[in-house]
């Protein structure tokens, strides 16, 4: 009688190895899906960002104003620096004066920014953005920019992984030297 062994399916060996290679692949496409979502924030960050520049300058085109006589403040983010930001309670100051500012906005382009707060009030993180109203803020030869922020992705603002945009002056500046 002939005895032959006939292997049928595979060894202990074989389903490790295949289970490690498995391991390693799924490893690298979900650090790559993080990567992929992280730079699809950024990219909303920034649009938003570029979406409430313009309206600011539609605001002082129609109204002649610098932001900071829009939005009554030369410092909408000056209760937010300092500390993480992201998924702040909108009874926060910080909120607060975001929206308050974001609204004037709205309100002073006579209907062109229509529901930018409903757009734009947190960024992809969670954070409020922030809006510092420099130009005119010592005086009339002030020729600081404004500018827009996200806190990015720490919900810290002033650091380095905050995403910027500086709003152009509404008016002919003329500094002192």
């Amino acid at each position: 009688m002939d005895s032959k062994i006939t292997k049928k399916g595979f060894s202990l060996i074989e389903l490790l190895v295949v289970l490690a290679i498995l391991g390693i692949l799924s490893t690298i496409v979900f650090a790559q899906m993080r990567s992929a979502k992280e730079q699809a924030k950024i990219a909303k960050a920034k649009s938003e960002i570029e979406e409430f520049a313009k309206m600011a300058v539609v605001a002082q085109g129609v109204t002649g104003e610098t932001l900071e006589e829009i939005t009554g403040t030369d410092c909408t983010i000056c209760d937010c620096v300092g500390r993480n930001v992201q998924n702040i309670p909108g009874s926060d100051p910080c909120y607060i004066h975001w929206l308050e500012a974001v609204e004037a906005i709205e309100d002073a382009t006579e209907g062109g920014a229509e529901g930018l707060a409903d757009r734009i009030n947190r960024d992809p993180w969670g954070a409020p953005y922030g809006l510092n109203e420099n130009e005119g803020e010592t005086g009339p030869n002030d020729c600081r920019n404004d500018s827009i922020r996200s806190a990015g992705p720490d919900g810290i603002f002033e650091n380095e992984d905050d995403y910027l945009l500086n709003i152009p002056l509404s008016k002919v500046c003329v500094s002192e030297e």
